[in-house]
């Protein structure tokens, strides 16, 4: 990205705690995030990542089934990214993948209250070339979605993302420093200047993972350093009710 090593952790495996929420949250509270491992069913995952990629054929992003050389996918500026989001915001694969059981289910064990899927505007798939350049850079959500008072994200790897593919990276504990300053116009070319030193939580990712965060967790992405791959991944966001009642979202299917 800027020459420097990014010095990464191993992610902390929530899931055994999602039966004991009050631990669940408890980690939650001081990480800002969770990590929880196949909660989703790959086929599900698949299925929206297939949309993705009909569309990245479509868009010439691919050749021979890798990534087109030389082609830069991942600016927000850029028509195609604009048209991926139009082609993807009304599949119903995008929907069955974000607005899934598990992921309520987790968010109600995380926060003790009822979860519901944002509009359209709130959720995004991404894709990004071979470039490391383009990773995403260190920032806060809470800057970017100023109009949503209190939410969680979600973030979706669409497929396996081991680390030189760039999965997501947080910062534990960032979130207890309030908003920071921000730079730029977007998440690829601005966001937050962290100290070199600062340590990532991050690891290889499968297919069916997904990563729990709050809007003031600083979080990048690491550069896809695969040199052929695209690195396709979704994320959403979760607003609550304001009503406490018991949900069970187990017999919700």
């Amino acid at each position: 990205m800027d020459g420097m090593e990014i010095l990464t952790t191993p992610l902390v495996d929530a899931s055994p705690l999602l039966q004991d929420p009050p631990r669940l949250q408890a980690l939650a509270r001081r990480d800002g995030f969770l990590w929880l491992p196949g909660l989703l069913p790959a086929a599900c995952v698949l299925a929206l990542r297939d949309a993705v990629v009909e569309f990245a054929q479509e868009s010439g992003w691919l050749q021979d089934g890798a990534a087109k050389p030389g082609k830069r996918i991942g600016y927000y500026q850029d028509p195609d990214w604009v048209n991926l989001q139009i082609h993807v915001q009304n599949k119903p694969e995008m929907w069955a993948a974000g607005d899934h059981p598990a992921i309520h289910e987790a968010l109600y064990a995380a926060e003790g209250r009822s979860s519901y899927l944002n509009l359209s505007t709130a959720n995004t798939c991404r894709v990004f070339s071979p470039h490391p350049d383009m990773a995403t850079q260190p920032h806060q959500d809470a800057h970017y979605f100023r109009l949503i008072a209190d939410f969680w994200t979600v973030w979706v790897p669409l497929g396996d993302c081991p680390l030189q593919l760039g999965p997501l990276a947080l910062a534990a504990g960032s979130h207890h420093g309030g908003m920071l300053d921000h730079t730029g116009h977007g998440i690829v070319d601005g966001g937050v200047q962290m100290p070199p030193d600062t340590v990532w939580s991050a690891g290889d990712l499968q297919c069916g993972d997904v990563i729990l965060f709050r809007p003031l967790t600083v979080h990048r992405s690491l550069p896809n350093q695969s040199g052929t791959q695209l690195r396709i991944s979704a994320d959403f966001r979760y607003g609550f009710w304001e009503e406490r009642g018991e949900v069970d979202w187990r017999h919700i299917k």
